[in-house]
């Protein structure tokens, strides 16, 4: 071998190879969640993620705020994705444990961390990455919460029932639902009503109606697939409202030939008997966590 040839696979073996996060442009995005639909459901958060935000680019093929990332192009090898909505960040592997935690470490590192984010309803197998990012940039946490995640399938869905009160409706959600949804929700934040009001408008929702036509309770649709923001007005609890709105979403996924699941707060017992009652059945666990901005900043309702 001449020394040039020598030369030139030493310099190879030392050379690094630099990440990059790519853009998955939206024509790859059915390729990417068809990826999920293996093992089901152990994959179901990222299907439904992924499918969620190709329905909404149908409807709004120039949304605002709305990327899809994966480390060095390679989303087609371990389904590796990181999605940025506005101040939501979602993130998902199917590489193994080691693997994926690596994957998705070199990912979330490449982020930009100083408007804040919040990490959305990650799975517990991913945790370990995401907290060693936060930890390596020394982020300081607003809230880290651990979630149940509870889950029927869309045959279990379909068989249950609902038995409205006499006078009750149930109806799709509006805007000034939403409204309403927003200034009692436990979760109400800077942006909270722009993200329900969306979720009204584009996601399966159920409200629940007295007979003078006052909403009592509701439930929305989040977009990685989750019941979410599932309410009862404080005038009207420990009615079984709660319950009626749960199952009626429960129906409706089921004839849209979706299975259901949700994410409930580790120390809401009375929210966990309530799923557990209807049939779910608790499969995993999933987190949500906000890091604070380190720049000053906030999301506006528009």
């Amino acid at each position: 071998m001449n020394i040039a040839a020598a030369e030139a696979i030493a310099a190879s073996a030392t050379t690094t190879v630099v990440d990059t996060l790519t853009v998955i442009p939206p024509a790859d995005w059915p390729e990417l969640r068809d990826l999920y639909v293996a093992n089901w459901p152990h994959n179901l958060v990222a299907y439904h993620t992924v499918d969620n935000f190709i329905q909404w680019h149908r409807r709004d093929p120039s949304i605002r705020n709305l990327t899809f990332y994966s480390l060095n192009g390679d989303w087609r090898k371990d389904g590796t994705y990181v999605i940025v909505d506005r101040y939501q960040l979602f993130l998902y592997t199917l590489a193994g444990a080691a693997a994926g935690s690596d994957v998705l470490q070199r990912a979330l590192h490449l982020l930009d961390w100083s408007q804040g984010f919040k990490v959305s309803s990650f799975l517990a197998r991913h945790r370990n990455a995401v907290i060693d990012v936060i930890d390596a940039k020394g982020l300081r946490k607003e809230y880290d919460s651990c979630t149940y995640l509870y889950y029927m399938a869309r045959e279990e869905s379909a068989r249950l029932t609902v038995e409205l009160p006499e006078g009750f409706r149930l109806g799709e959600l509006t805007a000034a639902d939403a409204a309403k949804a927003d200034a009692v929700w436990p979760n109400r934040h800077t942006g909270s009503l722009f993200f329900l009001q969306r979720l009204a408008a584009w996601n399966p929702n159920v409200g629940l109606y007295n007979a003078s036509g006052e909403l009592v309770a509701w439930c929305f649709r989040l977009q990685a697939g989750p019941l979410g923001a599932l309410q009862v007005d404080e005038k009207h609890l420990k009615k079984g409202y709660g319950s009626i709105v749960t199952a009626a979403m429960a129906k409706k996924l089921a004839i849209l030939n979706q299975d259901c699941f949700a994410l409930v707060n580790n120390s809401n017992i009375p929210s966990k008997r309530m799923f557990e009652k209807l049939g779910f059945r608790h499969t995993d666990f999933a987190y949500w966590l906000r890091t604070y901005p380190t720049v000053p900043f906030q999301w506006s309702d528009d």
